[in-house]
C-alpha cells in the first residue's frame, strides 16, 4: 500500500461519481493506493471528487468525533466492497439483474440521510449580467451533518448509476491487471483504457515490443 505522503491525486476517470468511488482503491502503477485509507484522505477524496464542497467538509474536519469518523470510514470501505461485487457482475451487460439485498442495503443507507431542496441560479447566470431574465434550477442535496452522511452521499451516487446508466457502457479498463471501471460516454463507445497515459501507453509499448521482436 502506498504511504499517505506518496499518494498522488485520485484518478477521477470513471465519468460517474459512483465509479470514481469504486476506483478509490486501485493500483494504477503496480502499487495499491487507497484514497480512502484515513479520515483525512477520506475527506480529501470527497472534496476532490466533487461529492462534497470544501465548505461542507470544514465542520467535519474541525469538529467530527474521531470514533464517528472511524465508523463512517469502516462502513464506506464495506459498502465499496459490496458495490464492487455488483459492478464486476453487471459491467458490459444490458439490464443486469440487481439483487434485492443490495437494493435493501442502499435503501437503508439512504433512509438515514436528510434531503434538502434549494432553488439556485444556474452557472451561466453567475458569469455575468447579459440582461436576460435569471434562469434557476432546483438542486436536491443530502445534508452533510455527521460523518455517516458521507456514506449517504456516495450511496446516492451509486443508486443513481444503478437506476439510470446503460450498463453495456460500464467497462473495466482493458489493462491486464487494471481494476478501474468507467462509464464509456465517448462518441463511438469504443473507449478501452482508464487513462491513455497509463494503461493505454503500456499497451502501445507492449504492441511495439511484440512487433519489433517479430520482425527481428
Amino acid at each position: 500500500m502506498a504511504p499517505e505522503t506518496e499518494r498522488p491525486a485520485p484518478m477521477l476517470i470513471g465519468d460517474s461519481p459512483a465509479l470514481d468511488f469504486l476506483n478509490s482503491i486501485a493500483a494504477p502503477k503496480g502499487l495499491v493506493i487507497d484514497w480512502l485509507e484515513t479520515n483525512t484522505s477520506l475527506l480529501d477524496w470527497f472534496e476532490q471528487s466533487g461529492l462534497c464542497e470544501k465548505s461542507e467538509l470544514a465542520r467535519l474536519r474541525d469538529e467530527a468525533d474521531p470514533a464517528e469518523m472511524a465508523k463512517a470510514l469502516q462502513d464506506i470501505h464495506a459498502f465499496r466492497d459490496v458495490f464492487r461485487d455488483f459492478i464486476e457482475e453487471a459491467a458490459g451487460k444490458t439490464n443486469p439483474p440487481v439483487s434485492d439485498q443490495l437494493v435493501r442495503e442502499i435503501n437503508a443507507i439512504l433512509l438515514g440521510g436528510t434531503l434538502t431542496m434549494q432553488i439556485v441560479e444556474t452557472a451561466q447566470d453567475r458569469v455575468g449580467d447579459t440582461g436576460a431574465a435569471p434562469t434557476h434550477a432546483l438542486r436536491t442535496q443530502i445534508d452533510l451533518r455527521t460523518p455517516r452522511d458521507l456514506l449517504v452521499r456516495v450511496a446516492a451516487a451509486c443508486a443513481k448509476l444503478m437506476c439510470e446508466a446503460d450498463f453495456s457502457c460500464v467497462r473495466n479498463c482493458e489493462g491486464p491487471t487494471c481494476t478501474m471501471y468507467f462509464l464509456d460516454v465517448s462518441k463511438n463507445r469504443k473507449r478501452r483504457w482508464c487513462s491513455m497515459s497509463i494503461c493505454g501507453n503500456r499497451a502501445k509499448a507492449a504492441t511495439h515490443r511484440k512487433a519489433k521482436a517479430a520482425s527481428s
